[in-house]
């Protein structure tokens, strides 16, 4: 068994690697977990916004950058998206039906990615997050990330962030980028 196929297991949640059947689920459950978004006045309109398509999934998943937390009926309750940077194993995106949430599945599925960092030889895992939201950059903090100082951010890290602001609508000075040395 590779370890992109390990099973990682936590009170009847398992996560394992995306299957092209899984995809049409994905969507709502990202659109669940923007909900939590509607508590912020500065970001309410995330929750309004539209959610990654089956499409970019499957071509995470064909890239095999794509797990998932499924329960006990194997029905996926929450993801992640990675893609490899030049420097690090990048997390596109972590999302858990706001129904799961609060039950350790984020820190599940961020364990798996870190464990693919280091099979894959990556030095580091990094993201792009929000600073002044408790669930994300306080929180991944708490799992070991640090947030980068601007002269440390790589170029291939800075261009997402670039992206986010110019494409995605996002205010630079809320965003930051976030590294676990592996």
């Amino acid at each position: 068994m590779t370890t992109t196929q390990n099973k990682i297991k936590n009170n009847d949640i398992t996560i394992r690697q995306t299957q092209i059947d899984d995809a049409t689920k994905l969507p709502a459950i990202e659109q669940s977990a923007g909900q939590l978004f509607s508590t912020l006045e500065d970001l309410r309109w995330i929750s309004e916004s539209g959610v990654q398509s089956v499409e970019k999934h499957l071509a995470f998943i064909d890239q095999q950058g794509h797990w998932v937390a499924v329960n006990s009926d194997n029905e996926p309750v929450g993801f992640i998206m990675t893609t490899d940077l030049p420097e690090s194993l990048f997390i596109h995106e972590l999302s858990v039906s706001q129904d799961w949430q609060n039950r350790g599945i984020g820190k599940l599925l961020i364990k798996k990615v870190k464990d693919e960092a280091k099979v894959h030889k990556f030095d580091s895992v990094t993201l792009t997050t929000f600073r002044h939201v408790p669930w994300n950059a306080p929180c991944y903090q708490r799992l070991g990330f640090s947030i980068l100082p601007e002269s440390e951010i790589p170029y291939s890290l800075q261009e997402i962030l670039d992206d986010e602001v110019e494409r995605g609508g996002f205010v630079k000075e809320t965003r930051c980028a976030m590294k676990f040395e592996i």
